[in-house]
């Protein structure tokens, strides 16, 4: 039946660590590669793996899978964003740039939580 009247509590540390671990593999691929697209595949396949694991534990609702692969993508992808903004000369573009990747990342989070939500449970 699930956990019907039980609350689960999050341990935002163990995501951290996956944020972490997805932020120093992004920022390998950043230097080995130099080239900025390339850094957001490591946040991405990061997020489709903890997506496949949520899936098959089917433990967890939408927006608690929603929050914990934003925070696990935003850390992943602070590399990629400081090497957008790390040359100042075009502060417009370099924000535009940022604000687009934001939005393809909410995007992602989204997509992917949905994929991971637990099914209903009819009782």
């Amino acid at each position: 039946m699930g956990n019907l009247f039980l609350k689960e509590r999050e341990s935002w540390w163990v995501w951290c660590i996956w944020g972490v671990i997805g932020c120093v593999l992004s920022a390998y691929v950043l230097v080995s590669t130099k080239q900025q697209h390339l850094a957001f595949v490591v946040p991405s396949l990061l997020s489709v793996f903890i997506t496949v694991w949520m899936s098959y534990s089917k433990r967890f609702e939408f927006f608690r899978a929603f929050k914990v692969l934003l925070l696990v993508v935003a850390i992943s992808c602070v590399p990629s964003l400081a090497d957008i903004f790390l040359p100042l000369n075009e502060l417009a573009v370099a924000a535009f740039k940022a604000a687009l990747v934001l939005f393809f990342v909410v995007i992602l989070c989204v997509i992917c939580a949905w994929l991971a939500k637990r099914p209903k449970q009819y009782y």
